[in-house]
């Protein structure tokens, strides 16, 4: 298949996603992460099914060795998601009224790994790579900023968290655009998300979680 002819069909199959979640925001914006959870999960059997031809049309061969580039995001993932992580911890503490170390937090954060697998595997493997072909020559730092804008939507109408995800969702684009590993990525979304909602937000993702009102 000629690349025309791949970015045509890139451009359809974007068209129809943003219609579809155009409407799905629109008719729910208020969901239970369970709802979400069941249509991320029939989303990624279809990426699944299109996984080989993804990494051949779409990506092509990575730049360097896997252990280069897994110790490069590894690194760079492990720092700056120390330091949000921290800042996080201050916001709490002088906000006050949320503890750090409450007994669920590590039954929230091991929850919260495949979630956010699930969800870079989506926005990085399959979106992002979709827009790189779609828009060949714009640049990683262009094609970063747009993806993480449209992480962000997604979280819509929860504001602060829509504007976090879309810095976030920036960030972990240019990432993988560079180093072509999910799973540090995953992992920084995860503890970020966990202390987030832990300490500014002052909820107990496990608690909610495990007995459905999230």
């Amino acid at each position: 298949m000629s690349e025309p002819s791949i970015r045509r069909r890139v451009a359809v199959e974007l068209v129809a996603l943003a219609v579809l979640t155009l409407g799905y925001l629109v008719v729910l914006p208020r969901r239970p992460v369970g709802l979400d959870a069941g249509l991320a999960l029939f989303a990624l059997a279809l990426v699944g099914l299109t996984a080989r031809e993804t990494r051949r049309r779409i990506w092509g061969a990575p730049p360097g060795s896997l252990s280069e580039r897994l110790r490069h995001s590894a690194i760079h993932m492990l720092v700056g998601t120390a330091v949000v992580t921290l800042l996080f911890a201050v916001v709490g503490a002088l906000a006050g009224g949320c503890p750090l170390l409450r007994p669920t937090l590590a039954v929230g954060l091991v929850l919260f790994v495949p979630w956010a697998l699930a969800q870079q595997t989506l926005f990085q493997f399959y979106l992002l790579g979709r827009l790189r072909t779609l828009l060949p020559r714009a640049s990683p730092v262009t094609l970063a900023i747009l993806n993480g804008i449209l992480y962000g939507l997604v979280h819509l109408p929860e504001w602060d968290v829509t504007l976090l995800t879309m810095v976030g969702g920036g960030v972990w684009s240019w990432y993988y655009l560079r180093d072509r590993c999910l799973t540090p990525i995953a992992l920084s979304h995860a503890v970020l998300g966990t202390t987030y909602f832990s300490w500014v937000r002052c909820r107990d993702l496990a608690v909610e979680w495990l007995d459905g009102s999230a």
